[in-house]
């Protein structure tokens, strides 16, 4: 199928989805954004399948607002995302995974009505994350999230933030991935949005996360050994950062004693 864009006029929000050989899964992030009573968007799908089951459902729904590309042959997982910014025309931009759904109908008019009427640059939403359709307690407050995004070197130490389709942020603050990375990928890509923007936690939209599926990435590699091999590209990264360089130090002790849940625990009080 060639690739097709409809929209000449700029959207108000550019929605993309990257995904990869889950079908049902992206049918239900498809769907969460069909639900949304806010219409002014396109839905930008970046496939990096390795099957055409993706590509042949998206045939069939004659979208007007989509724009589909499927690579071939396959990105990877970070260059696929930076493919969708790329792409994006938007005003402002969400990257919604395919196991990631908005939860309320209002969710992109609550943004638009934020982004408008206060000039944010990023707004930062609530997730749920579900792990065999049960949802997992929130671990963090809403204050404490609001002083890490006041702080975002902090979020080196923890991400209070969750995935990156909880992040909303205008056309004008584009940053793309740094493909270098693969654990700590969506934290360096938050401490760039973040880092001189206005920015505010709205705790009344929310993103679901299914984590109950084989392709995860937490499934598929050795999160620790990443872990230590991310930091030590970041301290090159930002060698002239004294604050962030000593989030990394203490995330690398954090890692190499198994301190993590101990972290989070203090955190939450």
């Amino acid at each position: 199928m060639k690739d097709f864009i409809t929209c000449i006029k700029m959207k108000t929000f550019s929605i993309i989805i990257p995904t990869y050989n889950n079908l049902e899964l992206f049918k239900g992030a498809y769907h969460s954004i069909c639900m949304q009573e806010f219409k002014d968007y396109e839905i930008i799908i970046v496939d990096d399948s390795s099957d055409s089951c993706i590509e042949e459902y998206v045939d069939t729904l004659m979208d007007k607002d989509i724009i589909y590309h499927h690579n071939i042959p396959s990105l990877g997982a970070v260059n696929n995302w930076n493919l969708g910014l790329n792409m994006a025309k938007g005003k402002y931009i969400i990257v919604l995974h395919h196991d990631e759904a908005f939860v309320e109908k209002t969710y992109l008019r609550t943004l638009k009505d934020n982004f408008d009427s206060r000039t944010y640059d990023v707004i930062v939403s609530q997730v749920k994350v579900f792990n065999n359709m049960e949802e997992k307690v929130s671990l963090f407050s809403k204050k404490q999230i609001e002083l890490f995004l006041l702080c975002p070197s902090f979020l080196f130490l923890c991400n209070v933030i969750g995935p990156c389709s909880c992040v909303s942020f205008s056309r004008s603050k584009l940053v793309d991935f740094d493909s270098n990375l693969t654990w700590l990928v969506d934290v360096d890509w938050y401490y760039r949005l973040l880092k001189g923007s206005k920015r505010v936690f709205l705790d009344n939209l929310h993103v679901n996360s299914f984590n109950d599926h084989n392709d995860k990435i937490t499934n598929l590699i050795d999160i620790k050994a990443t872990e230590i091999k991310d930091v030590a590209l970041l301290k090159k990264k930002y060698k002239y950062h004294v604050g962030l360089r000593l989030c990394l130090f203490l995330n690398k002790c954090i890692i190499l004693y198994n301190l993590k849940d101990i972290i989070k625990r203090i955190i939450r009080k």
